[in-house]
């Protein structure tokens, strides 16, 4: 039996929806563009945020924006309406008026977490108080003072030892020169200098044990309070590690043919933080457990761009591949769903002449690469620049392409016949030797004062929605960019980049991130909008020729 809706989750549109308004198959949560009544919804959604009577939160403040989702749904009279949902809390709480709950079952949540929280509270509280301690930090300073004595009166005492060795070797020289003495007369002397010089080598090892004994007392004083604070941390990481996992149990989600499973179920492993606290699993939560009938899932992110990922106002973003990837094609089974976009497989386009060649010697190729064919062939698509130029240089078993360009960019492409080709190039490119210069097409008009700059923002992987990048200081690659604006086409602005480094989508990041130009290269479904192609374009590429050490220069205009 379904439980009642509440009034104010339901809403239903001012008219209603003709059939052709509807979509017959839902399309899938994982595409970059929504369904239009989706999107209609979204803006119906967009105006409550607007106004933002109800909601106490500033959306426009540091780090205040938060992902929204809407689900068109189908009630069991017929009619047409749409559920709200957000992702994650908003401002420490799962409930707020007019939004769908949490998925997770309350009841059981409670029972356990409460108690989990306290003994990871009271870990947390044994272990700062043993990090802290006024003995801990008394003995590390003792030992760091003792090391600095020992250091001192031991080098001290090597200095000592060195300039009475080089005095025993003039000795040595000494007597040998003399012709007015026989080795008898000669042997009291040297065997009295090899005693002192054994002397001074028992004198440096129990110096070197009086300070090592010394230093013991305390460092064994010292290691066991540290064993004390690893078996703690180890101790509050498994405690953790069960809580997590009994917090998990607690989402047991439902599909449209009644089945339920437990989310833990579907992850290979632990699920990541937030799986199942995303809009979407909310949405349809909900919707299968109060007879709705799941049409059409969009989500937006609302307000300021977070400090790492790319997100922008108003714009709408598939789910994200890690936490949601691994449950929604079980929440939607029963349902007729569109196959998920797989924008690898839809290479249809690139003739069968691509890639052009620019240049071509004894030892290596420059190619134009077009839009929409991968550098090297992937998990499912082969086709590729790689394998098109092995099945046209069979002779050339050997050949390599020196760098890569995304599937997505086109322009010029540097390629090795050979190994020792392949490897002198290599260093260029490690050495940075190698001049690069990429043409874009931004989707906003950046202002008169922000002509030419540098961005450095580290990158790395987002785990939770591979392959998007995120910027991370703590664990991010150097990723560095120098730009500069060479005109303006309407609202956008056309514009070189100077990559200083090779990062994974450096410069679609550069270009997005609220740090960067905050301006998204248009046509880039990833960290912008989707369009006919993405405007980026390898416009210039130099190095030195590995064989003749001539400086090569080439240069192709942006297809746009």
């Amino acid at each position: 039996m379904n439980a009642a809706i509440s009034d104010d989750l339901l809403t239903y549109f001012p008219e209603t929806p003709a059939a052709d308004e509807i979509p017959s198959i839902m399309p899938s949560p994982f595409s970059n563009a929504p369904h239009p009544l989706a999107e209609k919804a979204s803006l119906m959604l967009q105006e409550r945020l607007a106004a933002q009577t109800d909601l106490p939160r500033d959306f426009f403040s540091a780090n205040g924006g938060k992902m929204f989702g809407v689900l068109v749904v189908r009630d069991q009279g017929g009619g047409v309406g749409f559920l709200s949902g957000f992702s994650a809390m908003m401002n420490g709480e799962w409930i707020m008026p007019g939004f769908v709950p949490q998925v997770y079952d309350q009841a059981g949540h409670d029972a356990f977490l409460s108690e989990g929280n306290e003994q990871l509270a009271d870990l947390t509280a044994q272990l700062q108080e043993l990090e802290t301690s006024q003995q801990r930090a008394s003995l590390k300073q003792q030992i760091a003072a003792l090391m600095l004595a020992r250091d001192q009166e031991l080098n001290a005492l090597k200095q000592k030892h060195k300039a009475a060795k080089d005095a025993r070797k003039q000795q040595r020289q000494i007597l040998q020169q003399r012709q007015d003495l026989s080795d008898a007369e000669r042997q009291p002397t040297i065997a009295a200098l090899a005693l002192a010089s054994q002397h001074h080598k028992r004198e440096a090892t129990n110096a070197m044990l009086i300070w090592s004994e010394q230093l013991q007392v305390l460092q064994d004083q010292l290691a066991g309070i540290e064993t004390e604070i690893t078996s703690i941390k180890e101790t509050r990481t498994e405690k953790s590690r069960i809580l997590h996992r009994r917090v998990f149990e607690t989402y047991v989600l439902t599909n449209h043919l009644g089945e339920k499973h437990p989310m833990t179920d579907l992850f290979e492993g632990m699920p990541p933080a937030g799986a199942g606290d995303c809009a979407g699993p909310k949405l349809i939560q909900y919707a299968h457990l109060h007879g709705l009938y799941p049409l059409a899932l969009a989500e937006f992110w609302w307000g300021a761009s977070p400090a790492s990922g790319i997100r922008h106002h108003g714009q709408f973003y598939p789910a994200c591949r890690g936490k949601c990837h691994p449950i929604l094609p079980f929440m939607l089974r029963g349902l007729e769903v569109e196959a998920e976009p797989d924008f690898g497989l839809a290479v249809t386009t690139v003739g069968a002449d691509e890639p052009l060649v620019v240049f071509e010697d004894d030892d290596l190729l420059v190619l134009n690469k077009p839009a929409g064919l991968m550098s090297s062939p992937g998990k499912y698509v082969k086709d590729s620049v790689y394998t098109r130029l092995m099945e046209r240089y069979p002779e050339c078993p050997e050949l390599k392409l020196v760098h890569r360009l995304d599937m997505a960019t086109s322009g010029l492409l540097l390629v090795a016949k050979n190994l020792r080709v392949n490897k002198q190039l290599q260093k260029q490119f490690i050495q940075r030797s190698v001049e690069k210069r990429y043409e874009a097409l931004l989707n906003r008009r950046l202002p008169p004062d922000m002509q030419e700059g540098d961005i450095d923002l580290p990158l790395r992987v987002d785990f939770d929605d591979r392959p998007r990048q995120v910027v991370c200081y703590e664990y991010g690659k150097t990723a560095q960019t120098h730009w500069q604006v060479i005109g303006y086409e309407g609202e956008s602005t056309r514009i070189w980049f100077y990559p200083h480094t090779g990062r994974t989508h450096q410069l679609r990041m550069h270009a997005s991130h609220r740090n960067g130009l905050n301006a998204a290269i248009i046509g880039d479904a990833l960290y912008g909008e989707d369009a006919e192609r993405l405007m980026l374009h390898a416009q210039r590429l130099c190095f030195n020729h590995p064989t003749s050490r001539e400086r090569m220069e080439f240069e192709i205009p942006a297809p746009f």
